[in-house]
């Protein structure tokens, strides 16, 4: 049979073509990976079973395979010509003693070229005898030892994949031309080529239900379904090369890209992550980028299948094709069989104690639409087929139990995919608050979503009108010059940083002239948009909705708190509030607002209805209950319930959640409310932060307080205060002490650089800082250099200049470790090519081993029974940087310890003596504190809330006060909501 050689790309076809001369050559071939290989692809040496037949006898001695593809042929004559210019070119650099090739290796006796290429067999004047005239003629003239040439062109490449079935079927997806899932049984066999047209068929299945973006999930009243095709972005994403840069794409671009490769273990470079990590914020689309990934993979799977599928799944692949060329993607060469994990309904599945694989939950999802699917039959698709996994959101997986047995089943899974060779593509996502590399980086390239530039989220804005109002242009023309004056203002424009908030600032703009400037007063206006629309409408809900403003704004306040503090436990990732719950929420305020018992009854049993049909921003949920589609909006209420009229209470509950990441979005939108509504409570709000850092020796160490003052700044909360601007800047100023993660260091040098720019004494107090750090030596010193040196590496004025300066005068000083650290040693763009080149020699110790000394409290017995075991899967490698003077350079977790760290950290002064022997060690330990710190703060920020001491509350007395008193109501309600017991 035929194959589609030009699907391959260029790395792929080098490959391929590798591939069949170790098979048709023999063993012996050495391959070439990417990079500079002097033109080479393989070569090898010795005697060689090639040709065949041999009228000369085989080749022996010295041969070299080149590899020529061409992206786009077009007709055989012109095709061949180029291939022939190719040829001359490789031969005269041969020829060339100025070369590369020829400074650095033999010349070859023998030389095989291959190309995608049809070669016509015509003689004299067709391509194949053109090519060894040319290139024996050229040879000659050149006075080249070479004794004998040929050429693998199209038609002998394929009748090489049909006479190796090894080779076709790892490159199947990529070469088999037409209706590839029609034709899985000539290169498949027994269960994998049954299977193969069954789980096309619930992609096809999967393709029209993921077709559509449903505005109710930005809290959209009328849940408006718009195209996904033609309201698609690829947003960029910046990573770390493996050279040390930093660089920015676009994302979906990329990731296709990369999926384009074959990635069987067999296959990659040992080095290569093949993995993909999307890290993204509240609403920055993550959700929907794996959405639009997976709808390419079904349209590549699909495409050639059109004869066999429905007018309207037919529509769907051609429109999705189409729009995909409007964002500059091309649809995927690799037709990978996609599916996608929600981590917080798989978390739900697994938290039972069950352990339900990754293969399992697939198996079960699979069956309901399609006929009965079983994970053995899925694992030899999975060995014959490449498969792109999403597995989505690993932050709302709040509980660290669920996580942990999450990311087991996850890496269970890949280790099964690795024992079967199997060509995977993982893409996994989460939120970076609280994002602690479970993905890890050995595994995933981690790549972080950037805001949208002003032209980008206007150009998205403008999409999205257009779309919800095609029958009304005037409307969308207008709505647009709105968002285009806000775009122009600096605090709005920061505002349309993510796809969520453009949406609802796209939505507010249909009825008000501007937008308001802080992400708080955002969601607010935007509820209350909805609520007005609603009420405005005839019919006895919008009557209901209009008359009853404060009943049903407590109950999506309450309903957000309970989901919020529901959602934190084992089993609940993917909360819902039952309609007896619902019901006792508001029955419970109408009391207190004095109804009668009768109006009690009717008036909830109207408002409960509504609710479980659809209610502002509350939408129906599985089995009679309700919440919320989009988690900010979650958030949002829960922060407007937290914040009550007793302050003290407010304060006492934001200390209570400040350290947990599961809370962190509540607790900076609980902020916005008390800077917006609450303006006599904002110097308490900022003394709570500091309250926050002293809270214990844990918290001075990991530094909650500051980290939030980090955010709080990002969210522009005291954009128009800069008393409590400057303020903030003094708290985040803290951080500059401790050693931080990738993210954390972007999000200070970000806060700082905004702060500093926003305020003259805001700059002069982080030039303080930055001389005051420095000065002092030791950990601060370091981590202010390496931090803010990298960050402001290519930034522009004062500011910038001044800590450049400092920077450069820190690495100056060669005899102090400290500077050097920090000016030198931790920028990744010196550090990691020194590594990769072998400049740097590394010897790896336990980081038990290292911290053993600095634990000066802990006797043996707890040594090896605590903090061994806690410590046994990080693995730190050290380098001399100068005599009998080794620094900790990185540090890799090997996933051997199967005990979580909580197990250990709750034991009674675990978790003191740990940061006791942190602050024990020198500076050239700076990565072992580094690693200290992560393993105190995963454990501290996913430690469930405690909520108990609030039982009597204003944040849940209504329905405490109901269930204390209603006798059978208690029972029911007890036993749903006894997550809010401490010891549970």
């Amino acid at each position: 049979m035929d194959y589609d050689l030009t699907r391959l790309g260029s790395r792929e076809f080098e490959h391929l073509t590798q591939a069949l001369a170790m098979q048709v050559l023999g063993p012996g071939v050495q391959t070439f990976g990417d990079g500079p290989d002097g033109g080479r692809e393989a070569e090898f040496h010795g005697p060689v079973a090639y040709p065949v037949p041999a009228p000369n006898g085989p080749w022996v001695g010295h041969g070299v395979l080149h590899a020529k593809f061409l992206q786009r042929p077009r007709d055989t004559a012109r095709d061949t010509g180029w291939f022939l210019s190719q040829v001359r070119s490789e031969l005269r650099q041969w020829a060339n003693l100025k070369s590369k090739r020829r400074r650095e290796g033999a010349l070859p006796d023998y030389l095989l070229f291959s190309t995608n290429v049809v070669l016509s067999a015509d003689p004299e004047v067709g391509g194949i005898d053109l090519f060894e005239r040319t290139a024996r003629e050229l040879i000659e003239e050149l006075k080249l030892p070479v004794k004998d040439v040929k050429v693998w062109h199209f038609d002998q490449i394929c009748r090489y994949l049909d006479l190796y079935p090894t080779i076709r079927q790892t490159y199947a997806a990529l070469t088999t031309a037409g209706d590839v899932l029609f034709r899985l049984r000539e290169f498949l066999d027994g269960t994998a080529a049954e299977l193969g047209e069954l789980l096309a068929n619930h992609s096809a299945k999967e393709l029209a239900s993921d077709q559509w973006v449903k505005l109710g999930q930005a809290g959209e009243a009328d849940n408006q379904r718009l195209p996904l095709a033609e309201l698609a972005i690829d947003p960029f994403a910046s990573y770390v090369t493996s050279e040390g840069d930093h660089e920015s794409v676009a994302l979906v671009k990329h990731v296709l890209r990369h999926g384009d490769s074959v990635l069987r273990p067999s296959r990659r470079g040992a080095n290569q992550a093949p993995h993909i990590a999307i890290i993204g914020g509240p609403g920055q689309g993550k959700s929907t980028v794996s959405q639009i990934i997976c709808q390419a993979y079904r349209v590549a799977l699909l495409k050639d299948t059109k004869g066999r599928l429905d007018a309207e799944t037919t529509d769907i692949v051609t429109t999705f094709e189409d729009e995909m060329g409007r964002i500059g993607l091309a649809v995927p060469a690799a037709r990978r069989w996609p599916v996608r994990i929600n981590l917080s309904e798989y978390a739900d599945a697994v938290s039972g104690g069950e352990l339900v694989s990754v293969l399992r939950y697939l198996a079960s999802a699979i069956s309901r639409r399609t006929p009965d699917v079983t994970p053995n039959q899925l694992r030899a698709w999975l060995r014959s087929w490449p498969w792109l996994v999403v597995f989505d959101g690993l932050d709302e997986v709040a509980s660290a139990q669920a996580r942990d047995t999450v990311m087991d089943r996850v890496n269970d899974f890949l280790l099964d995919a690795a024992s079967v060779d199997a060509d995977l593509l993982v893409v996994a996502t989460s939120r970076p608050q609280g994002y602690r590399e479970e993905f890890s980086p050995h595994r995933y390239l981690h790549m972080r979503l950037e805001a949208l530039a002003v032209e980008e989220a206007v150009s998205y804005a403008a999409q999205l009108t257009q779309l919800r109002h095609r029958g009304d242009p005037d409307t969308a023309e207008r709505v647009l010059l709105r968002l285009e004056e806000a775009a122009e203002e600096d605090l709005t424009a920061r505002l349309m940083g993510t796809p969520l908030q453009v949406t609802i600032m796209a939505i507010l703009l249909e009825r008000r002239e501007r937008v308001p400037q802080e992400r708080y007063r955002l969601f607010l206006d935007y509820y209350q948009t909805i609520y007005n629309r609603e009420a405005s409408k005839s019919g006895a809900v919008a009557r209901l909705i209009d008359e009853h403003r404060a009943a049903i704004n407590h109950l999506h306040e309450r309903v957000g708190l309970f989901l919020q503090a529901r959602s934190e436990r084992m089993g609940d990732s993917d909360a819902a509030l039952p309609r007896a719950e619902v019901s006792l929420i508001i029955q419970s305020h109408l009391r207190e607002e004095g109804f009668s018992d009768d109006d009690v009854r009717s008036l909830s049993t109207q408002i409960v209805d509504a609710a479980m049909r659809r209610l502002i921003l509350l939408v129906p949920r599985k089995e009679e209950s309700v919440g919320f589609d989009v988690r900010s909006l979650q958030e949002f209420m829960a922060a407007r319930a937290i914040v009550t009229e007793d302050l003290n209470e407010t304060s006492e509950f934001l200390l209570a959640i400040a350290r947990s990441v599961h809370w962190r979005n509540t607790w900076l939108l609980a902020a916005g409310v008390i800077f917006n509504e609450r303006p006599a409570a904002r110097d308490r709000l900022l003394n709570l932060l500091d309250d926050i850092q002293y809270v214990d020796e844990i918290s001075f160490f990991i530094k909650p307080g500051a980290l939030l003052a980090v955010e709080l700044i990002a969210d522009d909360v005291a954009a128009k205060a800069p008393r409590f601007l400057r303020r903030l800047t003094q708290q985040a100023l803290e951080l500059l002490e401790e050693p931080l993660d990738e993210f954390e260091t972007d999000d200070l040098s970000d806060a700082l650089w905004k702060a500093g720019g926003a305020d003259t004494p805001c700059r002069q107090a982080i030039e303080r800082a930055v001389v005051k750090n420095v000065a002092a030596g030791g950990h601060g010193a370091a981590n202010t250099l390496a931090t803010l040196g990298v960050a402001w590496e290519g930034k522009t004025g004062p500011l910038a200049y001044q800590v450049r300066k400092i920077v450069e005068q820190a690495g100056e000083r060669t005899d102090d470790l400290a500077s050097q650290l920090g000016a030198k040693w931790l920028w990744p763009s010196y550090l990691v090519p020194l590594v990769n080149e072998g400049k740097i020699g590394v010897a790896v110790r336990d980081l038990s081993e290292v911290l053993r000394p600095y634990l000066e409290s802990v006797e043996e017995a707890e040594f090896h029974s605590v903090f061994q075991p806690l410590l046994a899967d990080v693995r730190v490698g050290f380098t001399e940087v100068m005599p009998d003077r080794e620094v900790a350079l990185n540090a890799r977790h090997t996933g051997g310890s199967q005990t979580p760290a909580a197990f250990y950290l709750r034991r009674p002064g675990v978790t003191e003596k740990l940061i006791a022997g942190a602050d024990r060690i020198p500076i050239e330990l700076w990565m072992v504190r580094y690693q200290i710190r992560q393993v105190v703060q995963r454990y501290i920020e996913r430690d469930p809330v405690d909520l108990s001491p609030f039982r009597a509350s204003n944040h849940f007395q209504d329905l405490y006060a109901v269930m204390g008193g209603r006798g059978a109501g208690l029972d029911v309600a007890g036993a749903n909501l006894g997550h809010l017991d401490a010891d549970e």
